[in-house]
């Protein structure tokens, strides 16, 4: 029987490794990113580097997942953790003794986001066998408290030292987070409700692929829950596009604001998360599914209300007010849908097919991401953002409510509130 005392420190000694590499690439991206933009002066090029950060993620992590099933997962997580360690410690050496010219930044994160693909596929493959079932909410719930503290804290830290400190600076707070990372990485045990010890595969990497995207064909629930991520990820693309829209050019309010409103985001998500991790595994994850999506339908549908003729007139401190309720209520409604779902598909899947099926969420809700911000912008240029906001919502709402209608999903869905979980099969 697995003691408490080793959960614990696994998930003390994960947090740890989490809240250092992540809250340290927040820093030194932010960084980056002032750099690019003061030196160039082109949103073009911030926007490269974006690209570079998101395109490898895609593109790779199908690899990435079929890796860390078929190699030792705590291996793949050290080893790229001092591998981004020692990759930003070259950076630096010819950013400060060569070349500071944009292209050995563009490389840097281009080679930094290919790495970290590899990285993030085998922890989050790995969550399972570390807390076991019992602790997945709290785990997965203190790693998303994590990584929303981070994006509050990042931005912040980085514009105080970006006007104090050289850029070389941020890469060693980088280089200093990712070797924290590795050392705790070193103390943690992966397999600690591991059915059988990880044995290395034989088979071809595009035989084995084929095996994960065969399993998930078969799996009903898995499928449709993919599905899920990938439908709320697109129709969410709609926000970071049309909030700036709304605050800066429709409502003309002042930017201290809208910094103000986006940032409730991430508190939103922070404060959720926290009380997710301190309250018992949701039971009912088909109620809280059907209500995360049901107000986060709503929520996005009344975003678009300040833009309407009626309220056009009202003042803009009240719909300062108002929109940052929204937001915050929006976060706490993505997080009432994310992790229930992560705790599903984690619980649902097993560990020998765990890092593709993480691998395949990923590549397909990354994408629709990118695609949403693509199709959107150009929706904003034709369509009042109210439309698309409605649009989005109901878009949202009517998915929800033809799954509750045909009683396939929300049926297998209510099967997994059952005390043992099984991998569910069409």
């Amino acid at each position: 029987m697995v003691s408490q005392a080793a959960i614990k420190k696994n998930l003390v000694l994960f947090l740890l490794a989490k809240v250092v590499i992540v809250l340290g690439s927040n820093i030194y991206s932010f960084a980056i990113g002032l750099y690019v933009l003061s030196v160039t002066g082109s949103a073009v090029n911030f926007s490269i580097t974006l690209l570079l950060t998101i395109l490898p993620r895609i593109l790779l992590a199908p690899l990435a997942g079929t890796l860390s099933d078929r190699w030792n997962r705590k291996r793949i997580i050290i080893t790229t953790n001092f591998a981004c360690a020692l990759w930003i410690t070259v950076i630096c050496v010819l950013f400060i003794f060569v070349t500071q010219d944009i292209w050995l930044l563009y490389l840097a994160t281009c080679i930094l986001s290919i790495i970290n693909t590899f990285y993030s596929s085998a922890v989050m493959s790995s969550i399972y066998n570390m807390v076991g079932p019992d602790h997945l909410q709290k785990a997965m719930s203190l790693n998303q408290a994590v990584v929303s503290f981070s994006g509050i804290l990042g931005p912040i830290l980085g514009g105080v030292f970006f006007g104090l400190l050289p850029l070389s600076s941020f890469m060693i707070m980088n280089i200093c987070g990712f070797f924290i990372s590795g050392l705790a990485s070193l103390f943690i045990n992966y397999y600690l409700f591991a059915e059988k010890t990880p044995v290395q595969q034989t088979g071809s990497i595009g035989s084995e692929l084929k095996e994960g995207l065969s399993f998930v064909k078969k799996q009903t629930l898995l499928r449709k829950l993919i599905f899920v991520s990938i439908w709320v990820n697109f129709w969410f693309a709609v926000f970071p596009i049309a909030l700036p829209y709304l605050v800066l050019t429709i409502r003309d309010m002042p930017s201290y604001q809208f910094g103000i409103i986006e940032g409730s985001f991430a508190v939103g998500m922070l404060v959720m998360s926290t009380i997710l991790s301190l309250k018992a595994e949701i039971k009912r994850k088909s109620l809280s599914l059907f209500v995360g999506m049901l107000c986060l339908g709503v929520l996005l549908a009344l975003l678009g209300v300040p833009q309407l003729p009626m309220f056009l007139a009202v003042s803009n401190q009240v719909i300062f007010v108002y929109l940052l309720i929204i937001v915050l209520l929006l976060a706490a409604a993505i997080m009432i849908i994310n992790i229930p779902v992560m705790v599903l598909i984690q619980k649902s899947t097993k560990d020998e097919y765990r890092g593709r099926v993480m691998a395949i969420l990923e590549t397909g809700a990354s994408a629709a991401t990118p695609l949403g911000f693509i199709l959107f912008g150009l929706f904003l240029e034709w369509l009042p953002m109210w439309v698309m906001m409605v649009v989005a919502g109901v878009s949202i709402i009517g998915f929800i409510l033809y799954q509750a209608r045909n009683k396939h999903f929300f049926r297998l869905l209510q099967q997994t509130d059952q005390p043992k979980v099984m991998s569910i099969e069409a």
